[in-house]
């Protein structure tokens, strides 16, 4: 049997602790990996709030990251969990954090898809549990207070109560009000298509109010393209997110409704119809929402009306009634 030396074992000891190095080293750096995978999310054809939103908390992770290393292939689950307990320290809600998680754990799967790391580290490393947060609605009062204000038969007034009316009664979003377009208004069905998050469409349903905002708008507002948004300016140029948040700044003084923002709606709306005997399924798909975790945190907000309306509601009272 060859005999192997001392000096020989020693050597090819280094030249494998050599070549592991050099592979780490050779890997991609964190940052152009975050720079591949935003690129990747606009192919897919996420909003650019999200991809915005994916550059900011990542860009947290990096600057973490560096103090070790700025290699992706460094990257480690205890890399993560030390991140965690450092957000943890930061005055910053649990929402929040699971906010930063969440896209980590996003990023760190896509790199291993794409080979840059060896490991699935988010297999190891799961999402954090978030304190619930209480979620805030309007009140019958508030909302009368609301619509109060938009009363009037000028231009202004009949557009605003138009979209106050659509964000309420169908949970719009902010940007889904923006760039709602005529041709997607079926007011004689009863409904409008939606372009949601992610470029995904929609289907909301119409009240009689919002109907009957919507034929009055539509009457005063000159059909140029069907295609364009809906809401437009005086002059026809169609409104931006800015144009909707300095209303409710508005509204908010003139109702007297300090918590007043635009996301308050979408609340009260999902709460509402979960109250009127609405069910989760259907309340998902209204609003767009892939899981249905994120529509189940209305439904603890609704105990009392469930147990009034259980007199009607009883399986065996209705079973047992003559």
């Amino acid at each position: 049997m060859k005999q192997v030396s001392t000096t020989q074992f020693t050597q090819a000891s280094l030249t494998k602790k050599e070549s592991k190095v050099n592979e780490v080293d050779s890997g991609m750096m964190i940052k152009e990996c975050i720079s591949d995978f935003l690129i990747e999310q606009q192919i897919k054809g996420n909003s650019p709030a999200t991809v915005k939103s994916y550059a900011r908390c990542l860009s947290f992770f990096e600057r973490f990251q560096a103090q070790k290393s700025s290699n992706i292939a460094c990257v480690t689950v205890s890399d993560c969990k030390a991140y965690y307990l450092y957000l943890l320290r930061r005055d910053i809600s649990s929402v929040t954090i699971q906010t930063y998680i969440r896209a980590l754990r996003v990023f760190l799967s896509w790199c291993y898809s794409e080979g840059y790391i060896n490991e699935n580290i988010p297999e190891r490393f799961k999402l954090p549990k978030a304190q619930r947060k209480k979620i805030d609605v309007l009140t019958d009062s508030e909302i009368e207070r609301l619509f109060e204000c938009l009363k009037g038969r000028d231009f202004y007034s009949v557009r605003n109560y138009c979209i106050v009316a659509l964000m309420l009664d169908s949970g719009l979003r902010l940007n889904e009000v923006v760039t709602l377009r005529r041709d997607k208004i079926h007011i004689a069905e009863g409904y409008a298509i939606v372009n949601g998050k992610g470029n995904k469409e929609r289907f909301v349903p119409l009240g009689l109010n919002s109907k009957r905002a919507l034929l009055r708008y539509c009457s005063i507002v000159p059909t140029t393209n069907i295609e364009t948004p809906l809401f437009v300016k005086d002059t026809l140029i169609p409104i931006n997110q800015s144009t909707v948040k300095q209303l409710f700044r508005r509204l908010k003084v003139q109702a007297d409704i300090p918590r007043l923002h635009p996301h308050l709606l979408r609340h009260s709306f999902a709460t509402r119809y979960l109250e009127n005997g609405g069910d989760i399924y259907s309340l998902q798909l209204i609003l767009g929402h892939t899981s249905l975790e994120m529509v189940k945190k209305y439904v603890h907000l609704i105990p009392s009306k469930t147990v009034v309306n259980f007199a009607f509601l009883s399986p065996l009272d209705n079973a047992l009634k003559k």
